[in-house]
């Protein structure tokens, strides 16, 4: 993959995490350390169950971006890219306060 491709998916990702209904954002942020630490570890399999999971909890479709995440060629950049996905969403409290 192009480093093109991965700053678009960067953004898309991040612009995902903002758009997030608030419901599945509830639902990660309950596993949110537990996420976190799959990420750190590069346990890919784990973080994308949970993260389907998340979503298939709240009667939601995960986003195409998400799903990207875990193709092959993104290996390389699978932390970056689910921590810009993240980063929106977790410790977002009610209100919009973080």
């Amino acid at each position: 993959m192009t480093e093109k491709h991965i700053d678009t998916l960067v953004g898309e990702l991040k612009q995902k995490g903002h758009e997030i209904p608030k419901d599945v954002a509830e639902a990660i942020n309950d596993i949110g350390f537990r996420l976190l630490e799959q990420v750190r570890l590069g346990n890919k399999d784990n973080v994308f169950y949970m993260l389907l999971r998340c979503f298939k909890a709240k009667e939601k479709k995960i986003p195409e971006e998400i799903v990207n995440t875990f193709k092959p060629e993104n290996e390389k950049y699978f932390k970056t890219l689910i921590f810009s996905f993240l980063a929106p969403i977790l410790g977002k409290k009610e209100g919009g306060e973080e």
